[in-house]
C-alpha cells in the first residue's frame, strides 16, 4: 500500500459517524474515572483494568453489559482454574506446559464451538497465561498467587467502574442503533440517487464510499445482541439478517453508479432514478412504523430479467427484494440458540483451528525461554488473539495488532520523553492520559477495519504511562511489546501457512454450498418434520448465512480475492428462498414441487462448489394452474434469481466445468419474470 493510498484509507476510516463521538467520550471518561482508586490505594497492573474497558465497551449498553459479566465470569473460571493446576504443577515445568496447552487448546475450540465465543476467551486466554507466569517472574508461590489475585480485582474493577460509566452516559439500545445503521444506508442512497438524478439533494450523513468500506459486520453484530434482548428480533434474526445483506449489496450498487456519473456514459435514466430514491423514502417509512410497505405503495420497480445488466438496474431489483423481506409477522417463533453451535462436535475445522493456535503459542513459549529473553511473552497471546478461522481475517488482526501497537509506542514514547516529565500533577497526568485514551477509543469505535488496531494503540499506549507509581523513563517495554507482536505474528502466519492452510475465499464457497444444501433438505421436509426439526435446521442455516456474512469481509484482505461482490448478491438471494421456505414451513405442501425445488438446489450448490451436478428438474413444470400464486410461484421465481447470480460465481471459477455448468442450471420459462 502507498504511503497516499494509507492516508485516503485513514481519512476514510476516522471522519466522524453517528454515536462515535459520544462512546470515544464514555470510554475516556471511565478510563479517567479508574485511575482514580488505582493511584489512591496503588493498586498494580492497572493495565489490565484498561484493557477489560476496551474489550467490552460497545455503543449498545446491552453489548457492553452482557460482555462484562461474561469477562468477568470467564475471568474467575479461567484464575480459578489455573490456581487449582498450579497446587501439582508449580514445581513441574513440563506439567505447566501441559496445562497450558490445555487452556489455550480448550479456549480456541470453545471460541468456535460455544454460541458465545467470547467466554471461551475469557476462559482459556487468562488460564494458559498464568501457567507460564513462574516462567516470566519466577518468585515465590506466594507472590505468584498475590498477582494473579491482583490481575482478577484489576479486571473486576475495570469492568465495575465502566459498566457504572456506561449505564449513567448511554442510552444506546442495540435494535434501535441497528435501525438507525439501516436508515443511514439508505438516506444515503436516497440522497446519491437525487442529486445523480439532478434534483436539489443534501449531502448524506456518511458518505457511500465509507459506508461501501464498512460492510455489514458492525449490522450483524447489532443483530446478534438485539436477538439476545429483544424477543422481536430474535423471532425475525433471518428476515433481518437478509435486510442486513441485501442493504449492503444497495450501498455497493449506488457506489458503483455514483462512480459511473451521471454523464451518457453511464447509461443512467433520471426517471428511473427519481422513482428509485422515492422507494428508498418509502422503505424508510415501512422501517420505522416495523412493517412491510403495502400493495399500494410498492409498484416493482425493475423492468425485467432481460434488461441488460447496469448499476442502475442491479438498484432496482434488489430495492424489489428489500420490500419483499422488510420484517412483518413472524413465520413462527425462533428457539433459543443452545450453548454450542449445532455443528459444535461434527466438525473438524474447530479442532484444527485450536491445534494450530496451541502449536503456534507453544513454540513461541518455548524458544522465548530457550532464548532467555521473557520480556517478548507478548508473543504467546499474540498466537491466540490472532488466530482466527481463516488467512484472511488472521492477516486482518495481525496487520491491526502490529500497526496499532507501533502507533501506540510512539505515543507513549513521546509522552514518557516530552509531556510527562513536565507533568507536575494528578491534573498534568489526566490531560496526558485522556488525550491518548481520546485517539485510541476514536479508532476503536471505528469500522471492523481499524477498530482493533484502535484496541491495541490503547494497549501500547497504557504499557508505557501505567509503568509505575512514579517517574516513568524507560521505554524497553515498547520496544519488548513490538518485538513479542512480530515475532508471535511470523510464527503464527509459519503455522497456518504450513497446517491446514485455510483461505476465507475457499472457505466461503464451500460454506455457501452447505447452506444450500440444508436448504435443500429444509425444501423437501414433508409434513412429517416437528417443530424440533425445523427449528433444528432454522439455527444450522442461520448460522451458515453468519459465517458467510464474516468470511465475505475476511476475504478482502486475502491477495486474489474473486467472486466477492457475486457471492454477496448469490448470499441475499439464498437469503430470500430461506424466508421464503420458512413462511411455507407449516403450510399444506405438495411432494412433487418440494422435491423439484430441492433438486434445483442440490444441483445449484454443486455448481458453487465446483463438482459436477446432474440435471436440475423444471420447476415450472411441476407448477399446477392451481396452485396459489403466493404459495410456489414467488418461490420458483426467488430459485431463478438465485441460480443465475451463482452462475457468475460458479463461471468465475477455474476448478468448475463449462459442461457441469450447463447441465446444473435448472429450467425456467421465459415467462418467470420478477417478484
Amino acid at each position: 500500500m502507498s504511503p497516499k493510498a494509507l492516508l485516503d484509507f485513514l481519512r476514510r476510516e476516522l471522519v466522524p459517524t453517528p454515536g462515535r463521538a459520544s462512546a470515544t467520550l464514555r470510554l475516556t471518561l471511565a478510563a479517567l474515572a479508574a485511575t482514580i482508586p488505582v493511584m489512591t490505594h496503588h493498586i498494580p497492573h492497572a493495565l489490565i483494568a484498561m484493557i477489560v474497558m476496551y474489550l467490552v465497551t460497545q455503543e449498545d449498553v446491552a453489548a457492553t453489559g452482557l460482555g462484562s459479566f461474561l469477562g468477568l465470569l470467564g475471568a474467575t473460571v479461567g484464575l480459578g482454574l489455573a490456581l487449582l493446576a498450579w497446587q501439582i504443577s508449580i514445581d513441574t515445568p513440563w506439567l505447566r506446559i501441559v496445562f497450558f496447552a490445555a487452556f489455550f487448546f480448550g479456549g480456541l475450540f470453545l471460541k468456535r464451538a460455544l454460541t458465545l465465543g467470547p467466554l471461551a476467551s475469557a476462559i482459556g486466554l487468562p488460564g494458559g497465561l498464568v501457567m507460564i507466569l513462574p516462567d516470566i517472574a519466577p518468585p515465590s508461590p506466594e507472590v505468584l498467587v498475590e498477582f494473579v489475585l491482583w490481575v482478577w480485582w484489576c479486571v473486576a474493577l475495570g469492568l465495575g467502574v465502566n459498566v457504572f460509566v456506561q449505564l449513567l452516559l448511554s442510552t444506546g439500545d442495540p435494535l434501535v442503533l441497528l435501525r438507525r445503521e439501516l436508515d443511514t444506508r439508505l438516506a444515503a442512497v436516497e440522497q446519491t440517487l437525487r442529486r445523480l438524478s439532478g434534483q436539489a439533494a443534501v449531502e448524506p450523513v456518511m458518505p457511500l464510499a465509507t459506508l461501501t468500506i464498512a460492510g455489514m459486520t458492525r449490522m450483524a453484530a447489532l443483530l446478534k445482541t438485539s436477538a439476545l434482548v429483544h424477543p422481536w428480533a430474535r423471532d425475525r434474526r433471518e428476515t433481518l439478517s437478509a435486510l442486513i445483506t441485501l442493504v449492503d449489496r444497495l450501498v455497493t450498487e449506488a457506489r458503483a453508479l455514483e462512480l459511473l456519473g451521471p454523464g451518457p456514459g453511464g447509461g443512467v435514466d433520471t426517471t428511473r432514478l427519481v422513482g428509485a430514491a422515492d422507494a428508498c423514502e418509502r422503505l424508510r417509512k415501512a422501517f420505522k412504523q416495523r412493517r412491510r410497505p403495502r400493495p399500494e405503495e410498492w409498484v416493482a420497480l425493475a423492468a425485467g430479467e432481460g434488461e441488460p445488466a447496469s448499476p442502475q438496474a442491479d438498484i432496482e431489483r434488489t430495492l424489489d427484494e428489500i420490500a419483499l423481506v422488510v420484517p412483518g409477522p413472524a413465520a413462527h417463533p425462533a428457539a433459543h440458540p443452545g450453548l454450542f453451535v449445532p455443528d459444535a462436535f461434527e466438525n473438524p475445522d474447530y479442532v484444527r483451528f485450536a491445534v494450530k493456535g496451541t502449536l503456534a503459542a507453544l513454540i513461541c513459549y518455548v524458544l522465548f525461554i530457550g532464548f532467555d529473553y521473557r520480556q517478548i511473552y507478548t508473543s504467546v497471546i499474540t498466537c491466540f488473539v490472532v488466530s482466527l478461522s481463516t488467512i484472511g481475517s488472521s492477516n486482518q488482526k495481525g496487520i491491526l495488532r502490529f500497526g496499532g501497537a507501533a502507533v501506540g509506542g510512539l505515543m507513549g514514547l513521546i509522552a514518557l520523553v516530552y509531556l510527562l516529565p513536565n507533568a507536575e500533577s494528578i491534573g498534568g497526568f489526566w490531560l496526558v492520559f485522556g488525550a491518548g485514551t481520546a485517539i485510541a477509543a476514536w479508532a476503536n469505535f471505528g469500522s471492523p477495519r481499524i477498530s482493533y488496531g484502535g484496541y491495541q494503540t490503547g494497549l501500547a499506549f497504557y504499557k508505557a504511562v501505567l509503568q509505575g507509581f512514579g517517574a516513568a523513563a524507560s521505554a524497553t517495554v515498547l520496544r519488548d511489546r513490538l518485538i513479542g507482536v512480530f515475532f508471535g505474528l511470523a510464527v503464527f502466519g509459519l503455522v497456518e501457512h504450513l497446517l491446514w492452510p485455510v483461505r476465507a475465499a475457499d472457505v466461503l464457497r464451500a460454506r455457501f454450498a452447505e447452506m444450500l444444501r440444508l436448504l435443500a433438505a429444509l425444501a423437501r421436509a414433508g409434513e412429517g418434520r416437528t417443530a424440533a426439526d425445523l427449528d433444528s435446521s432454522r439455527l444450522r442455516i442461520s448460522q451458515k448465512v453468519e459465517e458467510i456474512q464474516g468470511l465475505i469481509e475476511s476475504s478482502k484482505f486475502e491477495p486474489d480475492a474473486r467472486d466477492l461482490d457475486a457471492l454477496q448478491r448469490a448470499t441475499g438471494e439464498a437469503q430470500i428462498v430461506f424466508l421464503l421456505l420458512l413462511t411455507r414451513a407449516r403450510h399444506p405442501r405438495r411432494v412433487e414441487v418440494d422435491s423439484a425445488m430441492a433438486g434445483t438446489l442440490e444441483a445449484v450448490a454443486a455448481r458453487v462448489a465446483g463438482g459436477l451436478a446432474s440435471p436440475a428438474p423444471d420447476l415450472q413444470g411441476a407448477l399446477r394452474e392451481d396452485d396459489p400464486a403466493d404459495a410456489y410461484r414467488t418461490l420458483v421465481i426467488a430459485l431463478g434469481r438465485l441460480s443465475r447470480s451463482t452462475s457468475a460465481v460458479a463461471s468465475a471459477s477455474d476448478a468448475t466445468p463449462a459442461t457441469a455448468m450447463a447441465t446444473a442450471r435448472p429450467r425456467f420459462s421465459e415467462g418467470s419474470g420478477a417478484i
